[in-house]
């Protein structure tokens, strides 16, 4: 990582949105004190090999039936797919232990990851492009509450695993193709610094159709090229958002917009434009449920606030009730399902019809 990139980061550790953990589960109390060394640090990845990858379309092109198996058939459109790889990095899963990091020889938290974001998250692009998604040593949860130097430097072992399965991907497989980036919270956080490394500027620019980044506050001063998207259609540029209930804040968010801050950025993941107002119900897609089950069409409404984050209303289905939550974290991309797999598949569709856009290779 560049240093610029990284002192840049370690900053937002403290700053970001980080007492909540991947699936909106609020971080309790530490059961087990945090070690007091990032030693032993677990042995980096090896992306030449497939089990360094949850999903990798290179090495195992059926790798959709080992992770979703019986539960795809109402969301199978590999047949529809296009011409567009996708780099998704799922969020934190790591959330208990004195370690800083976990390492891929943990097998139940590699199941725990493919049986929850990878499945729930990385669906949402496969029936668009060919998926390659990284196992990565996350870092625990609590980098992000604590902020102190360790967290930093775990922070910055988590990211040099992405960019290494990032640089192994462009170098062996890209090919020239366009590229979806795709991530959430932890995998948000580390996909911003993939953007303003390899798509600021450079020929990697040209290649983006667009990236897909909830979870975690981003800000205008962090870019220098790469735009909010704000048409359904637009491409080269980021979709972000956080979600929380009609009324309700993270209670960091007041205090950086009382001290002069700039609201985060944020798209409307129903609509993709800046309207005002709540959305007609009619345009919201669907949801996915965390049982894997979607729901029928117009039963979320959202909007965005002037201080940069998303509001929802209570899931106007049968049980909505005990749905209803004041953070929505864990439903950044589940609320919003098929309206983002709708829209992936729009940006990468008026991506390739530009003559003015790079020709891609052919698929192997």
């Amino acid at each position: 990582m560049s240093s610029r990139c990284f002192v840049v980061n370690v900053i937002r550790i403290a700053a970001s949105v980080g007492l909540y953990a991947s699936f909106g589960q609020m971080v309790a109390p530490l059961a087990q004190a945090p070690s007091s060394t990032l030693e032993p640090v677990p042995s980096p990845p090896m992306y030449t090999e497939p089990e360094a990858w949850t999903v990798c379309a290179a090495f195992d092109p059926k790798g959709y039936d080992r992770i979703w198996a019986k539960k795809r058939k109402w969301y199978d459109r590999r047949d529809q797919r296009e011409d567009v790889d996708v780099f998704y990095i799922h969020p934190t899963m790591y959330e208990e232990g004195a370690a800083w990091n976990v390492g891929l020889e943990d097998a139940a938290m590699n199941d725990l990851v493919d049986e929850w974001p990878v499945r729930h998250q990385s669906s949402i692009f496969t029936s668009t492009g060919r998926l390659y998604a990284p196992r990565y040593r996350q870092a625990h949860i609590r980098i992000f509450s604590l902020g102190d130097s360790l967290s930093y430097l775990a922070a910055e072992v988590a990211y040099s695993d992405i960019k290494a399965a990032f640089e192994h991907y462009l170098t062996h497989w890209n090919h020239g193709r366009p590229i979806v980036l795709a991530g959430h919270s932890q995998g948000a956080f580390h996909g911003r610094t993939l953007l303003q490394e390899f798509f600021e500027e450079g020929a990697l620019a040209d290649q983006l159709v667009a990236a897909y980044l909830p979870g975690m506050d981003m800000y205008p001063e962090e870019f220098e090229t790469i735009p909010l998207c704000k048409t359904p259609k637009e491409t080269g540029c980021l979709c972000t958002w956080m979600t929380y209930a009609e009324g309700h804040r993270p209670s960091w968010l007041s205090g950086k917009l009382e001290a002069g801050h700039s609201a985060p950025l944020c798209v409307n993941p129903i609509t993709w434009d800046r309207s005002e107002g709540w959305n007609p119900l009619e345009a919201h897609l669907g949801a996915v449920l965390p049982n894997f089950r979607p729901t029928k069409p117009g039963k979320i409404q959202c909007r965005l606030a002037s201080d940069g984050v998303l509001e929802v209303t209570r899931p106007q289905m049968l049980g909505g009730k005990f749905l209803d939550r004041e953070d929505w974290h864990e439903g950044d991309f589940n609320l919003f399902w098929f309206n983002v797999e709708g829209n992936v598949r729009r940006r990468t569709q008026n991506w390739l019809s530009n003559p003015a856009n790079p020709q891609p290779a052919e698929l192997p």
